[in-house]
């Protein structure tokens, strides 16, 4: 096997399930396995690197090489992984067959950072670059994106950033961002035998999705973004009710709203807003949960360009693309940070049951990056 295929062997056997908002627990949640391993190995390739704390039990990895001019470029990937209920293939044994290899974060995302790491070893192991380099391995991008938002907290300017995802080796310049808001309505419970000694959460909420519905079918018919398409809403999870004979005093439900270039997570939320006035009362809360701010760098930017002759060279399609995900490369843009999206595998193979990646586009990437 290749340098880049053993160390993303090594990659997938080591569990970095994300919590989700929890402590880490039981034998596969929490990224420090990952961070321990990724520490280590590039300390044990003469670089500069630390560790930086952002939960308690979760740390960044910060490598850097210098270079000519500052501020530096990042290359970004994430450490932690989905959940493995229900996966068809052994999550953490890795295996290669017909090119591919099979494993949890074979293909989101442990194969960018694999390829980011041998890429930055052997540059480190040359003359100083152009522009300092920093790699930047995160934790928590599967739920919250505490990680790169605790590194840019304080990582002072940033030049530009290349965000390690399954692109297929395309260069992603544009992506959605997302605003994920939480609705609840409160009522009085009773007897059901008696119903109107209460107040009905669940009605009330009844009449709140209904609007939200009408929302969404006005979304559609807004003008497309020419990479990303059309914004969304949708409706994901309804929580109301203890028991049938019950008048439900609490009904909840969880609503994603996917946002294009140009659009921002407060303006979204004020539009959800203004759909439930009139149909909330005192009482009830609308609160966000989540807000990313989509992805959309000019493809005239020098990062574009730079991103588009790496891929040349290694014979691939260098035109702009979009994409309808979000990642955590949503932080940088917030902050104004030019970006692409580029890296080995296919988003169509993130976090399914039998996740794998294709060997050779791990091999490919360490060119490119």
């Amino acid at each position: 096997m290749s340098e880049v295929t053993d160390l993303l062997t090594d990659l997938v056997r080591l569990p970095s399930v994300n919590p989700c908002g929890c402590e880490p627990e039981g034998p596969y949640q929490g990224e420090e396995r990952m961070t321990r391993f990724v520490h280590e190995w590039l300390q044990g390739r003469g670089i500069d690197c630390r560790r930086q704390s952002v939960s308690p039990g979760r740390e960044n990895v910060i490598a850097r090489v210098p270079g000519r001019e500052e501020p530096p470029i990042v290359f970004e990937s994430h450490m932690d992984t989905v959940g493995v209920d229900g996966m068809t293939v052994a999550p953490f044994q890795p295996r290669i067959e017909e090119g591919r290899m099979f494993g949890r974060g074979s293909c989101d995302t442990k194969s960018s950072l694999a390829a980011m790491m041998i890429a930055l070893a052997r540059v480190a192991q040359g003359d100083p670059p152009p522009r300092t380099i920093e790699l930047v391995a995160v934790v928590d991008e599967e739920y919250l994106h505490g990680g790169v938002a605790r590194y840019l907290e304080d990582s002072g300017p940033v030049h530009c950033a290349v965000v390690g995802e399954p692109t297929r080796l395309r260069v992603v310049v544009a992506h959605n961002g997302a605003l994920r808001t939480r609705i609840t309505t409160r009522g009085v419970s009773a007897h059901s035998s008696n119903p109107d000694n209460g107040v009905n959460a669940i009605y009330r909420m009844a009449r709140a999705v209904l609007s939200l519905e009408q929302l969404a079918e006005s979304l559609r018919e807004r003008a497309p973004h020419p990479l990303v398409g059309r914004p969304t809403l949708s409706v994901g999870t309804i929580v109301g009710g203890m028991a049938v004979n019950i008048v439900p005093e609490l009904c909840q439900i969880m609503v994603d709203r996917r946002l294009i270039p140009g659009e921002t997570p407060d303006g979204a939320f004020d539009e959800i807003a203004e759909a439930l006035d009139g149909i909330l009362e005192p009482g009830d809360d609308l609160a966000h949960t989540l807000k990313d701010w989509p992805v959309e760098t000019d493809r005239n930017a020098g990062i574009v360009e730079t991103v588009r002759e790496a891929v040349r060279a290694i014979g691939g399609e260098d035109e702009p693309e979009g994409a309808p995900y979000c990642t955590d490369g949503c932080d940088f843009a917030e902050r104004g940070v030019p970006l692409v999206v580029f890296g080995p595998g296919d988003i169509a193979q993130a976090h399914t049951a039998g996740e794998w990646v294709e060997v050779a586009q791990v091999e490919a990437a360490v060119d490119a990056y």
